[in-house]
Parts: C-alpha cells; structure tokens; sequence
C-alpha cells in the first residue's frame, strides 16, 4: 500500500501544483459573482440597446481575442507541466527534505498567488465599471443619434488630449459637450432612480456628488478653447452631463448653472435655444471639420 502511495505522489503534486491555484481563484470569483447578485443596487437602463454597426464583428473579435490568449497560456504551460512529468518521477521521496531555500520559494509563489488573486480581483472590478460605462454611452448615443433629423451633427468619443468627450453635438444655435455617467440605482422602484440637480451637486438616492459637474464643465472649456484656436472663431460650448435610465428633477437654482444636466431622451435641449441666433452653415461646416480632425487615420 506505501509504495502504491509512494507511486502516486508525484501525480498527487503535480496536480495540487497546476489545480490548487486555478482552483483558488475559480472559487473566489464564483464567491465574489453571488456577493455581486445580492447586492441591492442595480442598472438604471431598462430599455433594449439597438446594435451599432459592427456590433457582432466586434464581439466575434473580442471572443477570438480570449480564445487566442488561452492558447497562448497553455502554450507557456506547456514546458513546466512536460518538466514537472519528467523530473517528478525520479525523486526520491523518501530522502526528500526541505531547507530554508525550499521554504522560501514556496512562500514567495504562495505570495505571487496572493498578489495575482488581488490583480484579477481589481481588474474584475474595474473592467465591470468600464462595461456599465460603455452601456451608458450607447444608450445615450442612441437618444442623441436621433437629433440629427433636428439639423444637428452628432459625434461620439472625440479625442481630446488626454481625455475623450463622451459626445459632441454641434446644434442649430450652439455647440454641446456631453459627458456621460452611468450609477446603479439602490432598491426597486421609481424613487431608486430620481436624482436632483439643485445647480450645484447631484443629490442622488443616498449620496450626493459634484466631480461630474466639474468634468462636463472642464470638458466643454477644453473644447471651446479648441474650436477657437482651430477655425479662428469664438463658438458657445454648453456642457451637458448626460444620465442614462435616471429621472432627473431640476431644483429652482439649475438653470443658474452652465451644466445642463439631462436624461438623454431629453433631447429638446439642443435645438431649442430660444432668442440664440442659429450658427451660420459655413461656421458649422468648420466646425464640424475641426472636431473630425480630432480622430486618428485608420492605418
């Protein structure tokens, strides 16, 4: 019986060796996804998103990418793994000991794994806030798509230095910078969803925030200033901060404010300016080749 365990212990390892780390972080994902499903809050977005063009090639690209990095992984894994069979076998384990070398080597890989769970945890985490955000904008881009049948241009994602402008729309009367926010909203319900804007913070079910006002306003005087410097013309640049899924509900001071802050489907803000005069068609067509510029070749 000791040599038939004596025989199988180098499997034993080996298997603990590729298996229990996998395993680990298999668990603690499976652990953090059911922490995820019970937590109360949840997307504002209760609308069907249309698919933009190229939706299915894109994620037939994304998918083909995964599979590639797979492949690239057991590739790696391939040389320890043929090592660990070859050289497991010819062990003597009776005559085996560990020093403090041993010890030391499997503290800092025990410590690597820790350091790896951590990194994929954060990256769960904020590739999960990347992906809400990126829901967000294209529900916004599909309200703000339709006002191009209201004589209005509209572009996504400009580049804009370091930063980019979730969407610009050069309007009849002015131009708009919008930025775009996605917040889950806490509980069931109507009320879960309400936010108001008093003109100087967003006072949402259960925190208040002021950050976004600040980027949206920043973002609109970026591109004013660059519009200006570009066709050698002043222009007006609203900032617009822009709240998929949210009822947003305009206290006495908003209109006080320079940020304009909307659901997207509220879209009479960009064609109707009142007493504004209406951008000449040579300044528009300016303008909307100074913000094409912003975009990268395709190479």
């Amino acid at each position: 019986m000791n040599g038939f365990l004596t025989a199988l212990l180098p499997s034993i390892i080996l298997l603990a060796l590729v298996l229990l780390p996998l395993g680990v972080v298999v668990a603690l994902v499976l652990l953090a996804k059911r922490a995820e499903r019970r937590n109360a809050r949840r997307s504002p977005l209760s609308e069907k998103l249309l698919h933009q063009a190229g939706s299915q090639a894109r994620k037939r690209t994304e998918e083909l990418g995964d599979d590639l990095m797979e492949r690239i992984i057991q590739i790696m894994m391939i040389g320890p793994m043929t090592m660990l069979v070859i050289l497991l076998p010819r062990v003597n384990w009776s005559r085996l000991q560990f020093n403090w070398l041993n010890w030391l080597v499997m503290l800092g890989a025990a410590a690597w794994i820790a350091w790896l769970i951590r990194a994929i945890f954060r990256i769960r985490k904020e590739r999960r806030k990347w992906q809400q955000g990126m829901l967000a904008e294209i529900a916004a881009a599909q309200q703000l798509d339709r006002l191009q049948a209201q004589d209005c241009f509209v572009l996504h994602d400009l580049p804009a230095g370091d930063f980019n402008i979730d969407h610009v729309v050069v309007g009849p009367h002015a131009v708009f910078a919008v930025e775009t926010k996605s917040r889950r909203k806490p509980g069931q319900g109507k009320a879960s969803a309400n936010v108001t804007f008093d003109g100087s913070a967003l006072q949402f079910p259960g925190w208040k925030e002021t950050r976004p006002l600040e980027q949206a306003r920043a973002q609109a005087e970026w591109l004013a200033k660059y519009l200006r410097d570009e066709t050698g013309e002043s222009v007006v640049v609203y900032p617009v901060l822009c709240l998929p899924g949210w009822f947003v509900t305009l206290g006495k001071d908003a209109r006080r404010s320079a940020v304009r802050v909307i659901n997207p489907k509220m879209g009479s803000l960009f064609v109707d300016a009142g007493n504004q005069p209406v951008l000449p068609g040579a300044q528009r067509n300016r303008i909307v080749n100074a913000l094409q510029k912003r975009y990268p070749d395709i190479i």
